[in-house]
């Protein structure tokens, strides 16, 4: 090789080599910062005893691999060879045909891999149809909603492997038909959606998404109003479609998926409906107050002020375990259940309680509340 070439190829290693720690001390460039859930490792102070016992060098060693300069790109182009070459995800997703993405547990309650049983699930829907029944006699209602699962709407973009782990009874099955038979307040929007999918001209799945998306939302959120308006018997603001916004630009969560992968390019391009739409109320207009208990589902429903317009003093319990209301509207782990709300005098203001969950989160349907109910309005049970 011609020394020429090879002190040339000889300095384009070295630049190579040193960018990084060129833009890590003499940032130069703005990188994109990485989505999802990124735990960077903090700095460390130096001093001898850490110097001595190995500590330094091992904390230090983590800071400078999360902090080096183009780290973010390095990671995006490497997610992309993976993705591109291998069809390989970051996470515990599942990769599936067109590029659809699933969590594997979405997968799981789909195919009947984590079902709970008969038994486990008759013990605690009679405990909910109890403490429905209670409250139906202090005048409030409630209503065991069951938010979509994307497996279920997209099986033929599940890989054939998991097709054939096909179980039987599902949780959802399960839940749904023994609520029916007990006679508590239920809608399935799994079901509803799976009737819309061969009609509906707006994406209702994202395939690079977990949730429902925007506008499936807020089909879904008009909808739980008129259910509530009915068995309360009052009239509710509701959200008025002015017109639909289609873009190819993903807003909010509807590529959570995708985003969390770090791709250069999008695994899939598809075209996205965004509701522009005004809360009306009228002279007889009804705002109740609602504690929604359940999963991620409910977060997209404040996306689109649902609770925010329709509700008085709105709370959402995120798997009764933390509080999130007009002041705390933004995820503080801090901000706990237990330690800034009695949960009991809640209840007791309220006029409606909603359980919204996905089927992957059925096995803990209530996450304790509705054990919690049940003994403290039976005591001596």
């Amino acid at each position: 090789m011609d020394n020429k070439i090879k002190k040339g190829l000889l300095a384009f290693l070295l630049i190579v080599f040193l960018l990084p720690f060129i833009q890590y001390n003499l940032p130069f460039l703005t990188s994109g910062a990485l989505k999802g859930f990124n735990d960077y490792a903090p700095d460390i102070d130096f001093s001898l005893e850490k110097w001595y016992n190995g500590s330094y060098q091992s904390a230090k060693s983590k800071y400078y691999n999360d902090h080096i300069g183009f780290r973010a790109d390095m990671v995006r182009i490497n997610n992309q060879i993976r993705f591109s070459l291998f069809r390989k995800i970051t996470g515990k997703f599942i990769l599936g045909r067109e590029n659809c993405m699933f969590v594997d547990s979405y997968i799981n309650e789909y195919t009947g891999a984590d079902f709970a049983g008969e038994k486990a699930i008759r013990e605690r829907m009679l405990k909910l149809k109890v403490v429905s029944d209670t409250l139906l006699r202090s005048g409030k209602s409630l209503i065991l909603v069951y938010a979509p699962n994307k497996a279920y709407y997209y099986p033929e973009y599940i890989p054939a492997m998991y097709i054939h782990q096909r179980k039987g009874k599902t949780n959802l099955q399960v839940f749904k038909q023994t609520g029916d038979s007990l006679g508590i307040n239920q809608i399935d929007f799994n079901e509803w959606f799976l009737t819309l999918k061969n009609t509906s001209k707006e994406l209702l799945f994202s395939k690079s998404g977990i949730h429902w998306t925007s506008y499936a939302a807020f089909l879904a959120g008009d909808s739980l109003l008129r259910c509530i308006e009915n068995l309360r018997n009052i009239r509710m603001p509701h959200p008025v479609l002015n017109s639909i916004i289609h873009t190819t630009q993903p807003r909010n969560a509807d590529v959570d998926i995708g985003d969390m992968q770090n791709l250069v390019f999008p695994a899939t391009t598809e075209t996205f409906s965004y509701p522009d739409y005004t809360y009306v109320a009228y002279p007889t207009t009804s705002k109740p107050r609602i504690v929604f208990i359940g999963d991620s589902f409910v977060f997209n429903l404040m996306e689109n002020n649902i609770l925010q317009n329709t509700t008085t003093g709105w709370q959402f319990w995120f798997y009764f375990a933390y509080l999130f209301n007009a002041k705390n509207s933004v995820y503080n782990a801090d901000n706990t259940l237990k330690d800034h709300c009695d949960w009991k005098k809640e209840i007791s203001k309220s006029d409606c309680i909603v359980l919204l969950y996905t089927s992957i989160n059925l096995t803990h349907l209530g996450d304790g509340f509705i054990e919690q109910a049940y003994d403290y309005y039976f005591p001596e049970k």
